[in-house]
């Protein structure tokens, strides 16, 4: 999942705190799905974003009619998932309507988080 680069950020907050942060990871779940968003031990979570809705007619289409594909230009960008997991070492990610609306009805959609795992530190004096 991990993007294969590597990003070193230095973010002074106050002087003394700093953070690295590592690959991004895109996630894709599809509606009715949960997933967990789970960073290595140290380190917590950062969204940089999350996109519920259809974009094409393909991710997440397994199975589906193609009258529930068809509407391709609907989506909500939502702040919940970042609300939820910013800070945290893991985040239980849900794609339905009852947590996003429903931004096109009778599509089948899906969430698209953006994230990165940051290592949070303060150093020594």
């Amino acid at each position: 999942m991990a993007s294969g680069l590597l990003f070193l950020l230095l973010l002074g907050i106050g002087g003394n705190m700093f953070c690295e942060a590592f690959g991004t990871n895109r996630v894709i779940i599809c509606e009715h799905s949960t997933v967990q968003l789970t960073c290595a031990p140290g380190f917590v979570i950062s969204i940089f974003s999350a996109d519920y809705g259809r974009h094409d007619k393909t991710t997440c289409s397994a199975g589906r009619p193609p009258s529930q594909l068809q509407d391709t230009s609907c989506s909500t960008i939502s702040d919940i998932v970042a609300s939820n997991c910013n800070g945290e070492n893991s985040c239980s990610v849900t794609a339905s309507n009852e947590v996003f609306g429903d931004p096109c009805f009778g599509t089948f959609k899906y969430l698209d988080v953006i994230y990165r795992c940051h290592y949070w530190f303060f150093p020594r004096h």
